[in-house]
């Protein structure tokens, strides 16, 4: 049985307003980071699940820097940071304008995913095929998109760049493609049911998938230190550079929002689901015993 340990962190952090947040809902990630960081390493879970998203312009970007580089401490510590992507799209209908004063019109990145530290989990529903999830009848759809803040680290660089050359020039001028991209993968995330003081209720969104991907990684760790090994820790690197093969490519459906289909999926790493589903255990465990894992190195 893999303990858990849950964190509940009070707190209003500095905020910038937007169209879709007028006031200020955003997390105290900072708050919550210092007392972690304080903590010693051997008393703080391996695997960290978060599914709060702000959007990114409305977190200052002195701000964002420092929770972002508190996730980098704690990647090099060997704890894994899992985020969901969100569960707008790429933005809500009528709401994607810029902050900055210019009233531009652009898609809507979401922070903390943004930060290259965090592991992004967009969500999918739905097998054979398996495709990108969506709700009209509540307005989900699975989150994607690029940082305005963070440009895009180089383990990215050859799944990214092949994914905006498969675009053509679509969605030019409404997001940075040099920036970090998001998610890096994704998990079933689509008519959950789940168990709330007693109730059953049906749910969507990250907030699904993202303890999903986390609990995976979790049996994972446990079947690495049972064999006498490292655990996975920060997996980005190793994502990128071998870990995608332990996932099932998700090539259907889009991000929807902004009052468009937002960016499509598509073979490969893709700006919704990223590198796709976990195949399972049994596939991505010979991948660890080859001793292919993440670096530790904040590269």
């Amino acid at each position: 049985m893999i303990a858990l340990t849950a964190y509940t962190t009070g707190g209003s952090p500095p905020f910038q307003p937007d169209a879709t947040t007028p006031s200020n809902t955003n997390e105290p990630y900072l708050t919550w980071l210092t007392y972690v960081l304080a903590q010693n390493t051997s008393s703080i879970p391996q695997v960290i699940s978060n599914s709060y998203q702000d959007d990114e312009q409305t977190v200052p970007l002195s701000y964002a820097i420092s929770v972002c580089n508190g996730f980098a401490q704690l990647g090099a510590r060997g704890i894994s940071i899992i985020f969901g992507s969100g569960d707008s799209g790429v933005g809500k209908n009528g709401a994607c304008i810029s902050n900055d004063g210019t009233n531009s019109t652009t898609f809507l990145a979401m922070f903390p995913s943004t930060c290259p530290y965090v592991t992004s989990v967009g969500a999918t529903k739905f097998i054979n095929p398996e495709i990108v999830a969506t709700d009209s009848a509540n307005g989900f759809a699975s989150g994607g998109g690029f940082s305005r803040y963070f440009t895009r680290p180089s383990f990215q660089d050859s799944a990214v760049e092949k994914y905006i050359g498969s675009l053509n020039g679509e969605f030019n001028g409404v997001y940075n493609q040099s920036g970090r991209a998001f998610p890096d993968l994704a998990a079933q995330g689509y008519h959950f049911t789940t168990i709330w003081n007693g109730s059953v209720t049906v749910l969507d969104g990250t907030s699904a998938s993202t303890p999903t991907a986390a609990a995976i990684i979790s049996l994972v760790n446990d079947a690495l230190l049972a064999a006498g090994k490292p655990v996975l820790g920060w997996l980005n690197p190793w994502l990128y550079k071998e870990g995608w093969k332990g996932f099932t490519d998700v090539t259907v459906g889009s991000a929807l929002g902004c009052n468009g289909t937002g960016f499509p999926a598509k073979e490969g790493w893709d700006a919704v689901t990223g590198f796709g589903t976990p195949v399972s255990l049994l596939f991505i465990f010979p991948l660890l015993w080859l001793g292919i894992r993440s670096s530790c190195e904040l590269v």
